[in-house]
């Protein structure tokens, strides 16, 4: 029955509803099989999470193996029967859900699923069945859970050897090098302050859109003295400045300053400066 050997232990596991009669003359043919030194035990579904049987206790679980074959193999209890099955122990389970059944199986860890074969049932059994019922068995891995063991391949663990080490020994007259000659002039040389100051949006002395600290007031003034300063040392290129902006570059300083005779400083009268419009 169920291949059952002599001195197994095994666990059945059975749901609401139930017929007790049936229960009964099962957990009898089982105890002839296993004998005297076997053993055989009944737990119902609902209460197996909870019953705390000891790990690798079982060598074959049967779930659902009894009328009406209305089981429900979840994975929660799938893992509760894996943990408590030994080491390549079996679990059959008689349903009517083929898919689901086996695809709980993958996911909680067995390995050995057998293809679906109609079940071997009873006149009485066969009363009343609505779907035909196919038995599912599969196998718990040859090891424990949890456990852990040397891979072939794996290279023992070897010392990392530092390639290119120098070892110095500090006993040794070694002549360093003074650090104050590492420095030349220009890192000693203390910079200007207002080079230091920047924005603090931008993270540069470039002010931002919204300035208000008044870093731009500073750059306008900064960039008129550079265009005064650019103005004294100016030299024209091209010798026409003075003739007016109509013989003037697009560079050049005088841009939009009336015209002057060489060499004659520049100056905008009053009459000029006035608003005519």
């Amino acid at each position: 029955m169920f291949g059952i050997k002599p001195h197994q232990r095994i666990l059945i596991l059975w749901g609401d509803p139930l017929n007790a009669e049936e229960l009964q003359t099962c957990v009898g043919e089982l105890k002839s099989a296993v004998g005297n030194e076997g053993k055989v035990a009944v737990e119902n579904s609902d209460m197996l999470v909870t019953s705390s049987h000891q790990a690798s206790s079982f060598d074959c679980v049967l779930a659902g193996v009894l009328s009406p074959f209305t089981f429900q193999c979840s994975v929660s209890i799938l893992g509760e029967i894996l943990r408590i099955l030994k080491p390549s122990g079996c679990l059959i389970v008689r349903t009517t859900d083929i898919s689901t059944t086996q695809s709980n199986m993958k996911l909680a860890g067995f390995t050995s699923i057998s293809e679906p074969k109609s079940a071997n049932l009873t006149d009485e059994q066969k009363r009343n069945l609505v779907a035909p019922v196919v038995e599912v068995t599969c196998k718990k891995p040859n090891f424990e859970v949890g456990s852990a063991m040397k891979l072939s391949f794996a290279k023992p663990p070897t010392e990392k050897q530092s390639a290119g080490t120098w070892n110095i020994d500090l006993d040794d007259d070694i002549d360093l090098a003074d650090p104050d000659d590492l420095l030349t002039e220009e890192d000693l040389t203390r910079p200007d302050p207002q080079s230091l100051k920047v924005c603090r949006t931008t993270g540069k002395r470039k002010a931002c859109k919204n300035c208000v600290c008044g870093l731009k007031e500073e750059l306008d003034v900064e960039n008129m003295q550079k265009v005064e300063e650019n103005k004294k040392d100016f030299k024209s290129a091209c010798g026409t400045c003075y003739l007016g902006d109509a013989f003037r570059c697009a560079a050049c300083p005088h841009l939009g300053s009336p015209a002057f005779k060489p060499g004659e400083k520049v100056k905008l009268t009053d009459s000029t400066l006035q608003d005519t419009t």
